[in-house]
């Protein structure tokens, strides 16, 4: 019997064998660029996440930006480009590097959408564009809003008394106790306030008289503005608790056209009218009506006030001024509780932040600028001359917490929040344009809204 190798099966088992190699060639390939798209794709994904965290890093860089400095310096903004501060220079804006082996690095700048404080609140647009190693890059937009916190903006006591020739303008005042001697504050009736947009006049939750006493309450006296009819000609747009409807009387039009201030309403829920007219029903109404927060700063909010001021170098625990702020948004912390206590703060020592009243926020002569300043356990006074442009805040309750000696010919612009504030003497308390359009940065709140991968 022939026992040799078929010949034709040797060639079946090569081709076979040629086969499988071929499969197993084409399997491995494929393995092969499944596993380096996989890489591939693992490493643009990872460098697209590293860009949109160096993006990220820029809208956070922003915020800071927002809460240190405002807004102020973003009013150039003309057709994309703000040439004076790059926060808001769509063509060149900030750019900033990221340390680490990711190579990421962010660019970012910020659109004021709406202005504040022409809208209130404003709206603003932080664009941020991060990049990574390669050519990753991602794209972000985060809108903010920007208003004002609830503090006054005008002046606030739980007590004012009135006296020689002191002058409020453009702004109002605003009380949870009695004013006293309304007839010696003068107020140019029919001028605005720029802050609510309705004439200036004094709001109390209490009583307004021309009476010249002291203390939060007081009781109904002859003397008391509306005590004998809801419309007094001569304080037209005050209001307290005993005053009424002025519908069909002489200040008919104070009514009919500032109703969100001066209309019937009901704020509470409860059956009745808190406001109509010049009517207030108290401090609950007061607060509501015109957004006002009692106490004015949240214990937060004074936290970080002393942390800016001790940062700045402005942290004081005594009552001498010493060396003024230098810095453009400055806040000045006067904590007396200590060895202090019951000192007084003479504003007149503070320099570098006067200025003429009633100047435009178009105005060269309005820099950006801002002062806030915060005494705990202690009063302040203002006199001699002096030209002062700050938001004040006394935070103690009586015996402290007074603003005295108000006399001299000072020029005070701006806002204050007091327990007692005399105005005796002259003394010409305002604001302005220039003055809102400086909000201090401590003082505004700020809302994260929208959040866009615009290329996603």
């Amino acid at each position: 019997m022939n026992m040799r190798p078929d010949p034709d099966a040797r060639g079946s088992a090569m081709i076979l064998t040629l086969m499988v190699m071929a499969l197993v060639t084409a399997l491995a390939t494929t393995v092969s660029v499944v596993t380096i798209n996989n890489l591939q794709s693992s490493t643009r994904a990872q460098q697209a996440g590293s860009a949109l965290n160096a993006a990220d890093a820029g809208t956070a860089q922003a915020m800071t930006y927002l809460r240190s400095s405002g807004v102020r310096d973003l009013r150039c903004y003309v057709t994309s480009t703000c040439p004076a501060n790059s926060w808001g220079n769509e063509t060149s804006p900030i750019s900033v590097p990221v340390p680490g082996k990711a190579g990421q690095s962010y660019s970012v700048w910020i659109e004021p959408v709406a202005p504040f404080p022409a809208n209130d609140p404003g709206l603003y647009r932080i664009h941020s564009t991060g990049r990574a190693a390669g050519s990753a890059s991602r794209m972000v937009t985060v809108d903010v809003g920007v208003t004002n916190s609830d503090v006054p903006r005008g002046i606030f006591a739980r007590s004012i008394s009135g006296g020689g020739s002191a002058s409020v303008q453009r702004e109002s005042i605003f009380s949870t106790g009695c004013v006293y001697q309304r007839n010696q504050i003068a107020m140019v009736a029919g001028e605005m306030d720029l802050a609510y947009n309705i004439p200036i006049g004094v709001h109390s939750s209490q009583i307004i008289t021309t009476s010249n006493a002291s203390g939060q309450y007081c009781s109904s006296s002859n003397n008391d503005i509306h005590k004998d009819s809801s419309c007094n000609q001569a304080y037209p747009y005050d209001q307290d608790r005993l005053g009424g409807s002025l519908l069909s009387t002489p200040c008919a039009g104070t009514q009919t056209s500032y109703p969100a201030y001066y209309g019937p309403q009901n704020l509470d829920g409860v059956a009745g009218n808190e406001v109509i007219g010049s009517y207030l029903k108290d401090d609950p109404t007061l607060f509501k009506l015109f957004g006002i927060r009692s106490p004015a700063l949240t214990q937060s909010q004074i936290d970080q006030l002393r942390s800016t001021a001790q940062a700045q170098g402005n942290y004081r625990t005594s009552s001498a001024v010493g060396a003024s702020p230098d810095e453009a948004n400055a806040v000045m912390f006067f904590d007396l509780t200590g060895v202090n206590l019951g000192g007084t703060v003479d504003l007149n020592d503070i320099v570098g932040f006067g200025r003429d009243p009633n100047v435009s926020d178009t105005d060269a002569a309005c820099v950006t600028k801002s002062l806030t300043i915060v005494i705990e356990g202690g009063n302040a006074k203002l006199n001699s001359n002096q030209q002062l442009a700050a938001s004040l805040f006394l935070t103690s309750p009586s015996p402290y917490g007074q603003v005295t000696k108000a006399n001299g010919a000072a020029d005070f612009i701006g806002t204050i929040y007091a327990d007692t504030v005399n105005l005796v003497g002259n003394i010409n308390l305002s604001t302005d344009r220039c003055f809102m359009a400086n909000a201090s940065p401590t003082l505004l709140s700020l809302s994260q809204g929208s959040y866009r991968e615009v290329d996603r």
